[in-house]
């Protein structure tokens, strides 16, 4: 089922239409340019958009070619079509659902989304490989931060980038490695995660409050009308 709005004001009532992954194509409605985007959450998408400030801060730091024309021609002068839409929830075996895996949704993403620019070759895309910078113009500024961030160097006053190697120590100290078993409302295993960050990614739900409940510093957790547990499991 394809969705199409005649402009990208859409009502707040019809947010739920594109709140899932999925593939999107932009529409100049005056010079019939396009632009083909994906998105794990279209509508998170959507609002980036509709924010002049976030436009503006993000021509900034590059080139892009939609940004400026949206902030030239305003919003009701384009239309929004999703080409694709995917279920962010995938069933168990047990019968319930939890969300699909983001490295594979984001693969599957990218995917569908070079299949369209193959297809339609949209004028505003900057380049023609889903998920690549290449072709793409920053600033000075910028591109000095980059430089620095791949030499492991401070780029900025917040402190230092650290390299790989350091990252990977950090996460190995921590704890946060631990592998973490979920359960349902009646203590039934669900299913176990190598990490809480893995757990995170998988279903959607925050470090910190898997964490908290592992921890036992919380019982459970409400999440979309469901009663999940988590706890730490002594096995490798």
């Amino acid at each position: 089922m394809k969705i199409i709005f005649q402009n990208l004001n859409i009502d707040s009532s019809n947010w739920f239409l594109i709140n899932k992954p999925g593939v999107y194509l932009i529409t100049n409605l005056i010079n019939g340019k396009k632009y083909v985007g994906s998105s794990a959450i279209m509508l998170r998408r959507l609002k980036e958009y509709l924010n002049p400030l976030y436009l503006e801060r993000n021509l900034e730091k590059g080139n892009s070619k939609l940004l400026r024309a949206l902030l030239k021609y305003g919003y009701s002068n384009f239309e929004f079509k999703i080409l694709e839409m995917f279920e962010p929830l995938i069933p168990t075996l047990q019968g319930g659902e939890v969300r699909a895996p983001m490295a594979e949704l984001r693969m599957l993403l990218l995917a569908r989304e070079q299949y369209f620019l193959d297809k339609i070759k949209p004028e505003y895309n900057i380049n023609f490989k889903a998920g690549s910078n290449l072709g793409r113009s920053y600033s000075e500024e910028v591109r000095t931060k980059m430089s620095l961030a791949k030499l492991g160097k401070v780029g900025n006053k917040k402190g230092a980038i650290l390299s790989a190697e350091t990252r990977a120590l950090f996460r190995e100290k921590s704890g946060m490695n631990k592998i973490v078993v979920m359960l349902n409302e009646n203590d039934k295993v669900l299913g176990y995660f190598k990490s809480i960050q893995l757990a995170s990614e998988a279903l959607g739900i925050s470090r910190n409050r898997i964490s908290r409940c592992a921890r036992g510093i919380r019982k459970e957790i409400r999440e979309k009308g469901k009663i999940y547990k988590f706890k730490f499991s002594d096995e490798e």
